[in-house]
This record gives structure tokens, sequence and C-alpha cells, in this order.
């Protein structure tokens, strides 16, 4: 409200009750202004918020981060090269070599004298490794005919089952379509172009197309195995991320183990997608994930344990842009309770009862504490006359750790419970490197063969399985997997053997 000095000048000599009604309309005007900043305050620190968000202080995956130089808890000076056990990758001389050729001395290198009619006396050998040139190997099936003696008729031999067109690629094809695009993440185009580059034939989309839904319907008793064995594992991960199929968005689920991965598509994220996928209804164990609410539906008979890397990032960026002290004495305790777990796990021995004691108490001095702070955090402005009162990302997560204490501190007393849930988000990132490579998925069929043929293949490789030939045995209806295998091995979670933890990046933030 502008006035002038004229106006001024005349409310000065004016009544006690003008001059009262002037002044409460200034302090009205003082109110709302107070308001507004406070408003555009929050609006810009959630801006420069979510423009700081990176991997290392949110949920933010690290592809997300651009051009921006990570941070290295690593000391300098230390042994560079592959960690101490680590077995390496290396040619060994062949007992079978596919050719022999023989380099003979014929002369003498000191005195010239000719060597051609002297015995053998032993040699020495090196062998080049090379990869030949790829081509279909045709084969031909003759159906004979005969004519019978007897009734004149003309007989022909019967071809087998699987070969009923004049010429047709072989099941080899649909290993390497499989492998190509599922395992390799290669665009549907661009595996056109590589058997044409390899083989001088190039096969239709069509074709290609046909093999992915043959080897979808071939995989599908091995997906039921591995549903099996998810379901009867002590501990497992769950996770999910968006897939897109034409212009909509579905989402990729995973529920995982140290030897198994089972990944599925559906339309919704929450409790109906776990219901009509059919595992989490049936699920008794310990279900590490990253606090998502559906998973705490009472329905629903695991246990918890949150991942602790995501806490972790939340408590940095609580610490950065709200300036909270218990977020970063939180953190702390976090990474001091996981060094003192990763420690009694190496000595394969459990925590002291008052070590325990110690971390209980500490856990909830902080919150004590950290009470007050976290109510200050800035909120973001509601939109809508419907909801819950909204509530600061601080304050969020200060509930977060009251409510769901005994499923964050889990791994204190279970050594089979991690500290983080990076099995699930490994086994889910190459469904991104997919997409990003290959783009959208075109159809909803195509999104669900590819998580089926991913699911067979992320348990071949842990179970460090051959990739094309188990792929070409599964075709055939002739494969199986490790059925010795535990779910639940304990070195798939310690730290006993290098290089075997899983937890890197839990350790990287510790």
């Amino acid at each position: 409200m502008k006035m002038s000095p004229e106006e001024i000048e005349r409310i000065s000599h004016g009544t006690p009750s003008e001059i009262a009604a002037v002044i409460t309309r200034l302090l009205e005007i003082i109110d709302q202004q107070a308001a507004r900043i406070v408003a555009l305050e929050n609006r810009v620190a959630e801006l420069e918020r979510q423009l700081g968000q990176n991997s290392q202080n949110s949920s933010k995956p690290p592809s997300s981060d651009g051009f921006r130089k990570p941070s290295n808890s690593r000391k300098s000076g230390g042994k560079k090269g592959a960690p101490k056990g680590h077995t390496g990758h290396t040619l060994h001389l062949s007992e079978h070599p596919d050719t022999i050729i023989l380099h003979p001395v014929t002369t003498c290198s000191h005195c010239a004298a000719s060597l051609v009619g002297e015995p053998s006396e032993g040699y020495e050998k090196r062998q080049v490794f090379d990869l030949p040139q790829p081509r279909f190997l045709i084969t031909e099936y003759r159906a004979e005919k005969k004519c019978c003696p007897h009734c004149r008729s003309m007989q022909q031999a019967a071809f087998p089952d699987q070969v009923n067109a004049p010429v047709q690629y072989g099941d080899s094809l649909t290993t390497w379509t499989v492998y190509l695009m599922a395992y390799q993440m290669l665009p549907l185009s661009r595996t056109c172009e590589i058997f044409t580059d390899l083989t001088g034939h190039r096969p239709s989309e069509a074709t290609l197309l046909s093999r992915l839904d043959r080897a979808h319907t071939q995989l599908a008793p091995y997906e039921q195995t591995i549903r099996k064995r998810v379901l009867s594992s002590q501990v497992a991960h769950a996770d999910e991320t968006t897939l897109r199929v034409d212009k909509s968005k579905v989402w990729l689920h995973n529920l995982s183990t140290p030897n198994w991965t089972f990944q599925g598509v559906h339309e919704h994220r929450g409790s109906k997608a776990f219901d009509d996928l059919g595992l989490l209804p049936r699920y008794t164990g310990i279900l590490v994930h990253d606090c998502n609410m559906p998973y705490f539906k009472e329905k629903y008979s695991f246990q918890h344990a949150l991942c602790g890397a995501h806490l972790l990032r939340e408590c940095q960026g609580i610490a950065e842009y709200d300036h909270h002290h218990w977020a970063s004495q939180m953190k702390g305790l976090l990474q001091q309770s996981w060094r003192l777990v990763r420690s009694a796990r190496q000595a394969n021995r459990p925590l002291a009862p008052n070590t325990l004691t110690y971390i209980d108490s500490r856990y909830e001095a902080i919150l004590r504490l950290g009470k007050s702070e976290s109510q200050r955090g800035r909120k973001r402005e509601k939109t809508g006359p419907c909801g819950r009162k909204s509530k600061s990302k601080a304050a969020n997560l200060g509930e977060r750790f009251r409510l769901h204490k005994e499923a964050i501190l889990r791994f204190l007393r279970d050594d089979r419970v991690p500290f983080d849930n990076n099995q699930a988000e490994r086994d889910l990132r190459m469904a991104k490197v997919k997409h990003k490579i290959s783009g959208t998925f075109r159809t909803r069929q195509g999104a669900d063969q590819f998580a089926r043929a991913r699911s067979f293949i992320s348990t071949l490789r842990k179970q460090q399985l051959p990739i094309l030939a188990s792929l070409s045995a599964a075709i055939r209806h002739d494969f199986q997997f490790l059925a010795d295998l535990s779910s639940n091995s304990f070195g798939h979670y310690g730290a006993a053997k290098p290089g075997q933890s899983g937890l890197s990046r839990a350790r990287d933030v510790c």
C-alpha cells in the first residue's frame, strides 16, 4: 500500500479511530507479505534441494549425476590393481589345439650347417587364440521316398517335428536372439544388422520377434522354478523401477536373492502389483526393501529390513540442505554400526550385548534430541484440499526412524540380513540400461518377454552357469539349475572373502 505525502499528512491529522484503521491495514499487509516471503523462501529452498540432489544425498541413481565429479572416500596412495584374492582372467595353454603348425630348424645359426636330416630333440610351443569367421551351419534333411512293390503306393519318410518349412532357421537363432536382445541389450534393428554382418544372412524383425515369443514360452517352466526358490529363501530383496511401453509407464518388479532373480511387469507399483504377481502374499521370510509403504500392509506376513544405504543418503540430504545436526549424528551411528557388524561377521561372532545396548540407547538419544529440530524443516506447499497435513522431509525421515527402528537395525542381530538393498538394485540396473540403449518397448508382450528372459539370465550369472549353452539347453527343455545352492549363503552378505560381499556402495559411504 503506497501512500503519497499528502495522504500521510491528512491521516496524521485525523481522528484516533481513523489512524488505528490505517495502522491495522498496514499490519495486515505486512503479515501477508511476510507469509508470501516465507512461501517464496520455501519454494527457493525446495528448488535448490532438487537441483542439488544426486546419488550421494538422495535416492537418485548414479547415472543421473551427469558430469558431476563423484566424491571418492578412498585414501590416496593405496595399492593399485585388483584386490587380494582376485582370480583374474588369463589364457592358458590348451592340451588339444585345433591346428598345429610346425616350424622346422633347417640350418645352424652358428656354422650354417644343414640340419634337415637331423632328428628333433623337442620343441617349444606357443598358442594363439582367435575367433573364426561366424557362419550358419546348414543342415539338409532328406525324406526318402519309396514305391511299395505290393500296392504300388508312394511312401515318404517323415521330417522331424521342428523341421516344417523348405528353408528355415534353427534353434540357435533363438538362443542368440535372446542373448543379444535381453542380455546385451541390443535393439531389434541392430540385432538384425549384427546377424547380417557376421553371417551374411539377415533375418527379418518379424522372425526375431517370433523367436522371442517362442523363447518366452520355453522359459516358463524355469521361471516357476525361480519363483519357488525365491519363496523358500529366508532373506529376499525387493525393488521396482519404471519402464516405458509405447507411451505408457509400467513398473518392473524385482524379487531376488544372491542366487535367484524374479522380475515381472505390472501397470501398478503397489500392493495390487504384489498380489497379481503372486509372490509377496506367500512370502514369509525377511524382505529387504527401501521403505515403499505398500510393503507394510498388514496382509503380508514377511518381516522387514530397511535399506541402510537409502537412509544414509537421505540423512546426508537433510544435513546438507536443512542443516540438522540429528541427521548427521544418525548417519554417523549407522555407519559405525555397520563397521562393527562387518568386523563381527568377519570374525564369525555376534555383536557383544553391551555394543547392542549402546547402539540402541544412542539411536533413541539422537531421535529425542532431534525431535524439535526435525519439525523445523521446510515444508512443501500443499496443492490440494484433501490428504494428510504436509510435513517437511526432515520430519518424515525422523518419523520413519521412530516407526521402523526394528527393521532399520535388524542387521545388528541377524547375520543373514545385509546392510543395504544393493542386490535388488543391481538386478534392476540392466533394465535401465536396456531402456537407454533400445528406448521404449513397443508392446506389453515385449516387456514381459524381456522380464522373463532377464530373470533366467540373471539367475544363470549368479550361479556362474554358461549363458549361451544354458539358453540352448532350456530351449530344448534339457536344462536344470544348480539344485544344491542355498539362497541365503552367509558369504554373499558377510565380508569373509574379498570381492564377494556385494556391498561396495555401502562400504564407500561408510
